[in-house]
């Protein structure tokens, strides 16, 4: 990669809304950070990993995260009481020669190769950008006393994720400008947005689950299990898929001979002509579940 990255990852919550610390409780066999942290590093974009925690917590955190440091790319930063103080902590800890900044939720433990990089491309044309889809739910407004005020048109509106991407000084610069203002943040875009900045969105339909609530967790864990176990869902898909690219790829090429051995127009050379296209439509197929199998349970460089 041309240009620099350096990621920024969030870790200073306090899991307020699961009722106990999410990020350091063991799911799938290993706290939720480590899985966060790994699929980040597998990625090999970000040449640098900040990690921003709770002030106080750099032992316990330290000793969860050893497992990644003999790849020496990650270092502890300590956060602050809001969202927006401990993104700042982070960036403040960027190295000079980093051009971009990634900011991702440590809840977030299905980051891929693939999505950093739409999310990357995207922020180099408008200089911010962030993945997201079209909201699909309905939407309501709500007054205190728990009774529907009106419903909101939501042919417009999109849920946002993170990886967030920026040119570093765009962030640090809108930053700035917010702390001017007295405003809280709580999403890193909306910063560069109070600044007059364009922010680029960027449609994603992969598995990109923030970890918020119980059942999410269960989800997550149901994710992480299949994808990770050596015996579990990716794997095997993974064996089948290779199975049927081995099988597919003699099958064209007998296709194409057996076309060749029949006269123009005859019934013979129709008939090994459809059998070479229901050949090659499965090859699409099985690029296009391939793709799916590699978003859901990536390995080590996917």
């Amino acid at each position: 990669m041309s240009e620099p990255l350096s990621a920024v990852v969030v870790a200073a919550g306090r899991s307020q809304r699961m009722g106990f610390d999410k990020l350091l409780t063991p799911l799938a066999g290993r706290p939720l950070l480590l899985h966060t942290l790994d699929r980040l590093q597998q990625t090999q974009v970000p040449a640098e990993i900040i990690l921003v925690i709770r002030p106080g917590s750099e032992a316990e955190m330290d000793a969860v995260i050893s497992p990644l440091r003999d790849q020496g790319r990650i270092r502890l930063v300590a956060g602050g009481a809001q969202r927006q103080d401990s993104v700042q902590a982070g960036l403040r800890a960027v190295s000079a020669s980093s051009e971009y900044v990634l900011v991702h939720d440590a809840a977030r433990p299905f980051v891929t190769k693939e999505l950093i990089d739409v999310v990357l491309a995207a922020a180099k044309l408008s200089g911010a950008a962030v993945c997201g889809a079209p909201c699909s739910d309905s939407l309501k407004e709500v007054g205190e006393d728990g009774l529907v005020q009106r419903t909101v048109d939501r042919s417009k509106l999109w849920t946002v994720q993170t990886p967030q991407i920026f040119r570093t000084q765009l962030l640090r610069d809108s930053y700035q400008s917010a702390m001017r203002s007295g405003a809280l943040f709580t999403d890193d875009t909306a910063v560069v947005e109070q600044a007059g900045h364009p922010v680029r969105l960027v449609l994603y339909h992969g598995i990109n689950l923030k970890v918020t609530t119980p059942s999410d967790w269960k989800l997550a864990e149901a994710f992480l299990q299949f994808g990770d176990s050596n015996t579990g869902s990716g794997p095997i898909l993974r064996k089948h898929l290779h199975d049927l690219n081995n099988h597919l790829t003699p099958l064209l090429g007998y296709a194409y001979l057996l076309a060749n051995e029949f006269p123009e127009d005859s019934r013979s050379k129709k008939f090994a002509a459809s059998i070479q296209s229901a050949g090659e439509r499965c090859q699409v197929t099985a690029a296009a579940i391939q793709k799916i199998v590699r978003e859901l349970f990536p390995r080590k460089g996917e």
